[in-house]
């Protein structure tokens, strides 16, 4: 049987990079997916790879009636909801001494304000079903800093502070609250990421490059479906014992 058989899941960002691959490798283990971007068009596309099994939802995650709007959608047309992927996120560089307030502004109300809003969106519908999955993508960038992307490193920690709170006050219910903390992956948010930090630091891209493909013990970057198979993991039932985690796809970058 298919890990996440008759399961609904919601997964912002999900029109390409990780969160496609997410909602392929949900739909794979028999879920429905709402594939959840600002890019309609582009998740319409993928949405329609899929068939019945999922639709595509325009929202912007960081404004909270949007964001009611789709977990409404969701339960809508598939009566329920049990797993959400926080997915959704950007990235800027910029030095502390020269980042704008609108910058930081942008990068945290993304990468954390959004995770906070959907979270807060699908539980009563978990709590009513006294059972579900909120799996946030974090970053290593969480565990470790990184030059230039102070607010992208401190809004993923704020990610992974969130998740261990709602892990603690949501047990009760059998839900489940965990983190996926990605390495470096060539999805367009991370070489974007690449090109911004070499322009920022003033130096070439292959010399970005060199620094990144060194980091991992094994020698190579991550794919986005490493990404997915450890989220079909989280979601599913193989899963059922932890919350409150961090789980890193990493390479060995970080090893905690």
């Amino acid at each position: 049987m298919r890990r996440l058989e008759g399961r609904v899941a919601i997964v912002t960002g999900a029109a390409a990079g990780i969160g496609a691959a997410i909602a392929r490798a949900f739909v794979a283990e028999g879920a429905r997916v709402v594939v959840a971007d600002r890019d309609l068009a582009a998740a319409t596309r993928t949405a329609a790879a899929f068939g019945d099994a999922a639709f595509a939802f325009d929202v912007d995650v960081t404004q909270e009636a949007p964001v009611q709007a789709l977990a409404q959608a969701a339960r809508s047309r598939f009566g329920r909801i049990d797993i959400l992927v926080n997915n959704a996120g950007i990235m800027r560089k910029a030095f502390v001494k020269d980042m704008t307030e609108a910058l930081w502004d942008a990068v945290v109300d993304v990468n954390l304000k959004a995770t906070f809003l959907c979270s807060k969106a699908v539980l009563p519908a978990m709590i009513e079903a006294r059972r579900g999955r909120i799996i946030n993508i974090a970053s290593i960038a969480a565990k470790v800093g990184e030059p230039t992307a102070s607010a992208y490193s401190a809004a993923k920690w704020g990610v992974l502070g969130f998740t261990r709170s709602l892990a603690l006050e949501v047990a009760q219910h059998d839900i489940l609250v965990n983190a996926i903390c990605p390495g470096p992956i060539p999805t367009a948010l991370g070489e974007q990421g690449w090109r911004d930090g070499a322009e920022v630091q003033g130096v070439p891209l292959d010399a970005v490059m060199a620094r990144v493909n060194s980091r991992s013990p094994l020698g190579r970057l991550g794919t986005t479906e490493q990404v997915a198979k450890m989220a079909v993991f989280v979601a599913s039932d193989d899963c059922d014992f932890t919350t409150g985690a961090a789980f890193n796809v990493d390479g060995g970058i970080v090893m905690g």
